[in-house]
């Protein structure tokens, strides 16, 4: 089975992450661990409403911080797979979006052809979900796949 885990680098996500190995996971499945990083914007608000463009040394700031923030979250988890016993079969896959991160984590779930989605849940109120959205419930919505959505 090939399992696409959601992470984040929130605790939430690692809790996920852990509930997946510590009751589901089989020695043969194929472990995906995705990330999705919001692309930085060229542009950016400008008094009156124009939209102007970011200065260079800002937005090559802005890309070293999202390369940075990646490489931390790929050894973290990198080193929780080391510690597990027996071999893990797992692959990282990482991708710079322009789109909503619910909708870029169902491509990639259908892109490497996984047959089931974790995640986990921030848990928001009625009404900071209906105003904001949720990756889970998007991902429960959409995806043609199964979905394991853990709680903390």
């Amino acid at each position: 089975m090939r399992v696409l885990i959601a992470v984040d680098g929130s605790d939430i996500a690692e809790h996920a992450f852990n509930w997946y190995f510590k009751n589901i996971h089989k020695d043969e499945n194929e472990v995906i661990i995705g990330h999705v990083a919001e692309q930085p914007s060229i542009y950016q608000p400008y008094f009156g409403g124009v939209v102007a463009p970011f200065p260079v040394n800002e937005l090559e700031e802005m890309i070293r911080k999202t390369k940075r923030e990646v490489h931390q979250l790929m050894t973290k988890f990198e080193t929780k797979l080391h510690q597990m016993e027996g071999k893990v079969h797992h692959r990282f896959v990482f991708d710079v979006i322009n789109d909503a991160t619910g909708e870029a984590l169902v491509r990639l779930a259908d892109k490497e052809k996984c047959d089931i989605i974790i995640t986990g849940s921030r848990g928001l109120g009625v009404v900071r979900r209906t105003i904001l959205g949720s990756v889970s419930g998007y991902i429960v919505h959409h995806a043609r796949v199964p979905v394991l959505v853990c709680h903390k």
